[in-house]
């Protein structure tokens, strides 16, 4: 039986922004309970431990985008989301957490620069697909991390509400 569509779309303001603030990591052992609505939108979630870490990012070092990925023989559809972003500075520190965050599945909380707190990573966890240090070579150039994760899960992105946002303190 074919899904029916439900709305078309008008144009929108010329009013986006692109690229992530800050992004909160959780192991997927720590996720708690967890509700996610039918549309899209996560509306409680209460961790089992308090065990969400923050990333601050610099503007324009980072982004997440969501492919939908479909085998029409098969019949199946899944969505793929890649998470990029940049640490800056090459700390033992860093390296140390990102070598854990390389042996665990986590789940990510993203703040993209509309205000917006999207949740990857919920169903079956993201992995570190690649990490890279790099020391430049110029002055100018980028002294630091980059980190690229990534989430196979049957459903995309979902949004916090503002309550689980409270909810979680960040």
């Amino acid at each position: 039986m074919p899904c029916l569509l439900t709305t078309g779309f008008a144009l929108d303001c010329k009013n986006a922004v692109g690229g992530i603030q800050n992004i909160w990591l959780i192991t997927t052992g720590n996720k708690g309970t967890f509700t996610k609505s039918t549309s899209g939108t996560v509306t409680a979630w209460t961790p089992t431990a308090n065990s969400l870490f923050k990333y601050e990012l610099r503007k324009a070092s980072s982004s997440f985008e969501t492919d939908i990925m479909q085998n029409d023989i098969n019949g199946t559809t899944y969505y793929s989301t890649k998470l990029t972003f940049q640490l800056n500075k090459m700390e033992v520190y860093k390296r140390n957490e990102l070598k854990l965050v390389a042996q665990n599945l986590v789940i990510v909380i993203i703040l993209d620069r509309l205000g917006q707190y999207w949740v990857v990573g919920d169903e079956n966890g993201c992995n570190m697909t690649s990490g890279k240090g790099n020391s430049g070579t110029a002055m100018g150039d980028f002294n630091g991390w980059t980190v690229e994760m990534t989430a196979e899960e049957s459903d995309m992105p979902a949004l916090l509400t503002s309550g689980v946002v409270t909810s979680l303190g960040i």
